[in-house]
């Protein structure tokens, strides 16, 4: 995360009911309006931390639609805000790489220190060998377009659309960051260690 990112935090144990577990898909639609109510639209590309600090157990079924539902609503509605699941134990951790695993998907998470300050940036879940090489290539050179990686990397023969397909979907899972620079987009990884 550089300096000059903006950042949002929301705590997930925010939900009326209380208490250090988070289970169930009605609980996680519930979770995910309060989370859809809370976001106002942004102008520059921003992180959104959804903070399970003091969370014990959250299922698998709560997770598809809080954290999941959340990632959708943003991609999508919300385009230039990116989720990332920060302070998860290993146990929440294990159980969203799971469920992504079996979806071929993936979602970027941290530590997040209470002054705002993230650690050990990771990938939970599963992303193929092209879309993974793509992340690290975009770590090491970025922001940068399509046409540049195709420049960049004439060897590998991926035209400049091929990559522009592989940075639209990484795009849309939120694990890169775009912006236009006028007919241009441009790339970044969301969190800056792989």
């Amino acid at each position: 995360m550089s300096e000059d990112d903006e950042v949002i935090r929301h705590p997930m144990l925010a939900h009326p009911a209380g208490g250090t577990t988070l289970a169930g898909s009605a609980m996680g639609r519930q979770m995910l309006a309060q989370l859809i109510e809370k976001t106002t639209p942004v102008a520059e590309p921003t992180l959104a931390f959804l903070d399970f600090a003091e969370v014990d157990i959250a299922t698998g079924s709560f997770l598809r639609e809080a954290v999941m539902g959340f990632r959708d609503f943003c991609r999508n509605a919300a385009g230039m805000i990116y989720p990332v699941v920060a302070n998860a134990n290993a146990t929440i951790e294990e159980e969203l790489a799971t469920y992504l695993r079996g979806r071929n998907d993936a979602v970027w998470a941290c530590t997040l220190g209470a002054n705002g300050t993230t650690t050990d940036p990771h990938i939970l879940g599963e992303l193929d060998s092209g879309q993974m090489s793509t992340i690290q290539l975009i770590a090491a050179h970025h922001p940068i377009s399509a046409p540049d990686l195709a420049k960049l990397r004439p060897d590998d023969k991926i035209g400049t659309t091929a990559w522009n397909n592989r940075l639209a979907t990484l795009s849309a899972k939120g694990m890169l960051k775009e912006v236009r620079r006028g007919k241009t987009k441009l790339f970044s990884p969301v969190m800056e260690a792989i």
